[in-house]
């Protein structure tokens, strides 16, 4: 026996996703009447204000306005409305909205001028200042969601939130280069190497270096950011604009990124033949203790110690720092 449909038997139809079409430009009410017009088509006005509790002249302008916008159709005696096919119809709106968007940040400019002329003339709008931790999360988060090619980053304590994968793997997933130099004494931090392999395997370029100058970070070459001071709290940052000092910090970036030891990636092909040896190279460069070497790759310190004097003599260093320079310079990182 063939089953009965459901406008028949009365059973409810498939959910339909709500918040679709309000992303769209089209307003909730509106939104209301189509899915029920989609989910079940062929009723009358009257019918579908009864079913939505609202009155007939509320019901008959939504439609009036889901018509004009492609979604809806009226036809038959008496009138009676069905969805346009939504490929076709919400494709359509989809577009539309995207050409407002582009029109949007191409005026982005002109607001941009009225920005800066209401900044301190000294400034002109090309540094800003942002305070407060809460603050500069904001911005750095905003910052991260707006790249398009690249993000440079000197990681150094402070900190002012622990480093998000959800936040750092989807900007790589979409195709932005992220390259980081770490200041080793975040990198010794317990569990903090392990945290790191997750963003290299996703693709971000590491490297580490004994100190930094200063945190920073810049995306794109837009937009720049770094605190006003060194000091144990992050109180007070500087959101710096295309300028001079901009392709400066940009150029202090490269500066140090050239200096520094790259942090290998697991997964690198030619690490198969001596990953404890290099691994236990990378883990020096760091400045870990013996200890911390030895917990880390399941060994005894006194393995570890054998191991890092074995590498010393091959390399011809005096101190275990100097292994992993010397290391780096022979490409065996």
């Amino acid at each position: 026996m063939r089953p009965n449909s459901p406008s028949n038997t009365g059973t409810s139809p498939a959910p339909v996703p709500e918040g679709l079409l309000v992303a769209l430009g089209v307003p909730e009410p509106e939104e209301r009447v189509y899915l029920r017009v989609l989910a079940r088509p062929g009723r009358t006005t009257e019918r579908i204000a009864a079913e939505l509790t609202l009155g007939d002249e509320s019901a008959a302008e939504a439609l009036r306005l889901l018509a004009a916008r492609g979604l809806v159709r009226r036809q038959g005696v008496p009138p009676t409305w069905s969805a346009t096919a939504p490929d076709v119809a919400v494709e359509a709106l989809l577009l539309r909205r995207e050409e407002e968007l582009c029109r949007t940040r191409g005026r982005i400019g002109e607001l941009m001028r009225t920005y800066r002329r209401a900044q301190q003339p000294s400034a002109a709008g090309l540094v800003e200042m942002v305070t407060g931790r809460a603050a500069i999360a904001d911005r750095w988060r905003s910052m991260q969601e707006g790249a398009r090619h690249g993000v440079l980053l000197f990681d150094k304590a402070p900190h002012i939130m622990r480093a998000d994968p959800g936040a750092e793997l989807p900007l790589l997933a979409r195709g932005v280069r992220m390259r980081v130099v770490y200041e080793t004494s975040g990198v010794r931090a317990p569990g903090r190497l392990a945290e790191l392999r997750e963003f290299i395997e996703a693709g971000e370029e590491a490297r580490m270096l004994p100190e930094l100058p200063c945190k920073l970070a810049v995306v794109d070459d837009r937009w720049a950011m770094l605190p006003v001071s060194n000091g144990a709290e992050l109180r007070a940052a500087l959101f710096v604009r295309p300028s001079s000092l901009l392709d400066a910090l940009t150029a202090m970036f490269e500066v140090y990124w050239h200096r520094a030891l790259r942090i290998p990636d697991t997964d690198d092909p030619r690490r198969a033949a001596a990953d404890h040896q290099r691994e236990l190279l990378t883990l020096l460069s760091a400045g870990l203790t013996d200890d911390s070497i030895a917990r880390h790759l399941g060994v005894s310190p006194r393995t570890v110690q054998r191991w890092v004097h074995e590498v010393m003599d091959v390399l011809g260093a005096r101190t275990r720092f100097q292994a992993g320079i010397q290391a780096a310079r022979a490409g065996l990182l």
